[in-house]
């Protein structure tokens, strides 16, 4: 519908564009700016990877860079973005506000996307995958298994996936009228400090949690460690969830339950979705994309109740 608006307009005007004045409005470096929390994670590996592959073919070269969940470094590289002069930047941020940015980068004709993570007051293209059911669902397969003292490790940033895993960890302990105590509800990084350290926290309460659900895979990762350290094993004397797969999850013994995500279809649409942007002279409506997970049960949950569990 915009762009009938403003072809109608231009017919009206008789508008002749300048081609000169375009050449330089529109002049490319062929190169995206690709901004995310932690290179290293391999959901961000994955993406990183399949993105490429998709704007490589449309003859765009990319730049990496990690933010380390840090919101000052993440601004500070996406300054350095626009003084390269990318064509685009492609942003999973560590901010839960985003205004200002996206103002930054509509001035200097640059567009912006999201991935992996929302933000509510930004109206760019976006594409993340579904968080509130894929909590849900873990935690309604624990009870279905017979278990009652679950807890959370989750992170602590104001970012979508944070928000939403939470949110989702809530309904499913309301609807199945669990009683949480507050301590069993654990908040640090989406790092494997975090699920050690809070790992080992919950583990050594007077009345530990008989599972635990961590909100990324490297907060899984750390509680492992801490079990280990423990000399408690999985599912024995804890079972673990998480959401999100681990890297070479099929050497880690027992395979944990957990939500599977599509790295490389979130990568691979949003590339595509970007080309179709950079190659259009008035790009549409900004986007919003949701991709639906699901669950992988692995050996790491035992079953307490096992006449529920089919």
């Amino acid at each position: 519908m915009v762009r009938k608006r403003v072809q109608s307009v231009v017919d009206q005007l008789n508008y002749q564009p300048n081609g000169i004045a375009r050449s330089l409005r529109r002049a490319k470096t062929n190169t995206i700016g690709v901004l995310v929390p932690d290179i290293s994670n391999p959901y961000f590996m994955e993406l990183i990877r399949s993105f490429e592959d998709v704007v490589s073919a449309g003859n765009y070269n990319i730049i990496v860079a990690s933010s380390s969940e840090r919101p000052e470094k993440e601004q500070r590289l996406i300054e350095v973005f626009l003084e390269k002069r990318v064509d685009a930047i492609v942003l999973a941020t560590s901010r839960g506000q985003l205004a200002d940015t996206v103002k930054n980068c509509w001035k200097r004709n640059v567009p912006l996307m999201l991935v992996d993570r929302s933000v509510a007051d930004a109206e760019v293209d976006t594409i993340v995958e579904e968080n509130v059911s894929g909590a849900y669902e873990l935690v309604k397969y624990l009870v279905t298994a017979g278990h009652r003292k679950i807890a959370i490790i989750n992170g602590s940033a104001p970012i979508s996936t944070v928000i939403e895993r939470q949110r989702g960890f809530e309904r499913a302990t309301q609807d199945y009228k669990l009683s949480i105590p507050d301590e069993y509800v654990q908040q640090g990084h989406f790092d494997q400090e975090s699920g050690y350290i809070l790992g080992k926290r919950l583990l050594k309460m007077k009345s530990a949690p008989t599972a635990i659900f961590c909100c990324n895979n490297f907060i899984a990762v750390g509680l492992i460690v801490a079990i280990n350290e423990l000399g408690l094993s999985i599912p024995e004397d804890v079972s673990v969830v998480s959401f999100g797969e681990l890297l070479l999850p099929e050497l880690i013994r027992p395979r944990l339950t957990a939500v599977i995500q599509d790295p490389v279809r979130v990568g691979s649409i949003a590339g595509r979705l970007l080309l179709e942007k950079l190659d259009s002279e008035f790009p549409a409506n900004a986007e919003s994309i949701t991709l639906a997970t699901h669950i992988r049960l692995g050996d790491s949950v035992k079953i307490l109740n096992p006449a529920n569990v089919g």
